[in-house]
This record gives structure tokens, sequence and C-alpha cells, in this order.
């Protein structure tokens, strides 16, 4: 358990800008906290410093149900779209007096300022010419003066926008074959782009493509899915804890995994000295640097192990996949 003011306290001790049992002043902690932020945002680009995989299901009510029939391109995530202001009412779910915005989305997440709407709202619908938006939640007050609505507009899959993916599977579960598990592996959009015909139906993807557009990233399939199916998609994420960013609040308790505290911190003196006009001592670069290695060498891929196309190796008679081939291997 750490905070951001314990990394950046025993940063800037490492390097001589502050003194043991001396205070971090607010001002400066603000700076110190918006680079520490940006450390961790650069430190998530890399691979080997992420510890796992998040899994992502798609189920119904979560904003994202799954493979749309016909569709091979989808876009992902939910970014800030946007703010106006209206009023509440207790026990209801109408925000009213609304100058309803243009790029509303239903199912997108909406927060207010006096935090009357609960955790995890969302939008329902919207009407321009009455001015009002209803939400999913009835609010927990009365707000009767006009106060500012924060909402987001989700792409097809409501997930954050995902830095990079991991080899992910759709599970079927239509009649007969549920709980079977069909992987698809990222490809390079280079390679996605040799395909010739991308409409090419098929009842699960095979092979995938990601491009990290922003602030919607888009995600490729083939052959574009023809049925329902569970989809399990594993993303790497920017660092984060409680929010957009790592570290939002300096006091807020964090919990790492073992060995990102000693980095992080190790990490952010390298960081802050330029800042503060010091010279990192040479045992601090090695610390920083062992540190570092510590995690990348947990966090590193093992080398893939060989493998083969199921269709080759063993029988397709209770493999629902023949649909793909009709059986001709």
């Amino acid at each position: 358990m750490t905070t951001a003011t314990e990394i950046l306290t025993d940063a800037l001790i490492d390097i001589n800008a502050l003194a043991p049992g001396q205070v971090l002043q607010p001002n400066n902690a603000a700076v110190a906290l918006r680079k520490l932020n940006d450390l961790m945002d650069s430190l998530s680009t890399d691979e080997d410093f992420i510890p796992y995989s998040t899994e992502n299901i798609s189920s119904p009510g979560s904003g994202w149900n799954g493979w749309i029939a016909g569709q091979n391109k989808y876009t992902i995530g939910n970014p800030v779209g946007g703010t106006f202001s209206g009023t509440l009412v207790i026990g209801t779910a109408v925000i009213s007096g609304v100058t309803v915005p243009s790029n509303i989305k239903v199912g997108g997440d909406i927060t207010d300022n006096q935090g009357s709407l609960p955790a995890g709202t969302t939008v329902l619908s919207f009407n321009a010419g009455a001015g009002t938006v209803t939400v999913s939640a009835n609010a927990l007050f009365t707000v009767s003066t006009p106060e500012q609505f924060t909402f987001t507009v989700p792409g097809d899959i409501k997930l954050p926008r995902p830095l990079r993916f991991q080899k992910s599977y759709t599970r079927i579960t239509s009649s007969g074959n549920t709980g079977l598990d069909y992987w698809f592996d990222f490809v390079p959009m280079d390679r996605y782009n040799e395909i010739g015909y991308k409409g090419v139906p098929g009842p699960w993807p095979i092979v995938a493509a990601y491009q990290p557009t922003f602030p919607l990233g888009t995600l490729w399939v083939y052959p574009a899915p023809s049925q329902a199916g569970e989809v399990h998609l594993f993303t790497d994420l920017i660092l984060n804890n409680a929010g957009t960013t790592a570290f939002p609040l300096i006091t807020t308790n964090y919990n790492l995994p073992q060995g990102y505290a000693r980095a992080i911190k190790k990490l952010t003196s390298l960081e802050l000295a330029p800042s503060y006009g010091k010279t990192p001592s040479r045992q601090l670069e090695r610390q920083a640097g062992e540190a570092r290695a510590f995690l990348k060498a947990l966090n590193a891929s093992p080398v893939e192990l060989l493998h083969y196309d199921t269709e080759i190796v063993r029988s397709q008679a209770n493999n629902a996949g023949w649909i793909m081939d009709g059986g001709f291997t």
C-alpha cells in the first residue's frame, strides 16, 4: 500500500531535493504529481512494464453485447464527449433545462459536479426539443440551480481505449456448441490489408487487427461474424488505479503489485531531477535500472510454443469450426 505523496517524497529525498521529515508543500506536490502521472503514462507504452492484460467480456447491459452480425469494423473506447448544464429532482432520472449536445450518445457514462447521480449512471435517452436527458439512475438529491454534467461518447465496444490487444477468443453460446472457444490472433494492419475481400462472412473471426486511432481506437476482424457469441478481449491499458490517470489524488491509498513501488520511486527520482536542478547519482541510476530490469524480466512474454492449426492435427468430428471449410481440409 502506498500513496503518491510517499512516492514523490521518497523520490525527492533520493535526489536531495527534500530532507527526510520535510513536508511536501501543496504547490510543489501538484507539479510533481503531474510529472508522476506523465511518467506512468509513458511507462504504459512499454509492454514489458504492464503486469497483466485485462480480460474484457461482452455481456448484455455492459455497453457491449459482442459481435454485430455482418460487421467487421468496430470503434473502441469511451472518451469524454463534453459537458452540459441542467437540473435534477430527487428520485427522478430526468435532467431538465438542457441544451442537448449534438454528440451525446445513448449508453455513455454521465457524472455531475455535485454528486447527485450515483456512480455508474449512463444515458438512456435524450430529447433536444424538450431539453431533457434521461439517465439510468434516480437523483440522490435535488439540484435546483443548474450544475455541470460530464458525459462520455462510447464506441461500438465500450471499453477504455487499449494500447494493445493480446490473443483473444469468441465463446460460442448457441445451442449444441455452448462453451466452445475459438481464438483469433492479432496481426499488423499491413497483413490485414493483404486480405482481398474483407467482407467475407463467417461464424466468428479468426484474424483481427488494431488501429490505435484517437480518441476511439479501431478494431478490424476477419471474417465478419455471422452469429452471436461471448467475446473475450484481452487488452493492455494505461497504468491506472482509480481513474484515467495512475494517481488522480496525491493522498489516496494505492495497491501496487510486488516490485512496482521501488521501481516507480527510483524512476520518478530520475524524472524529477532536471526540474529541481539536480544530477542523479550513479548509485540512483543503478538502482533505477535494476528495479526496472526486474519488472521487465517478470513481465516479459515467454517464447511462444510451436502450435499447429487444429484442423490439421485432430479430428473435426466434435468441432463446430467445420462450418468454416465444409469439412474439406
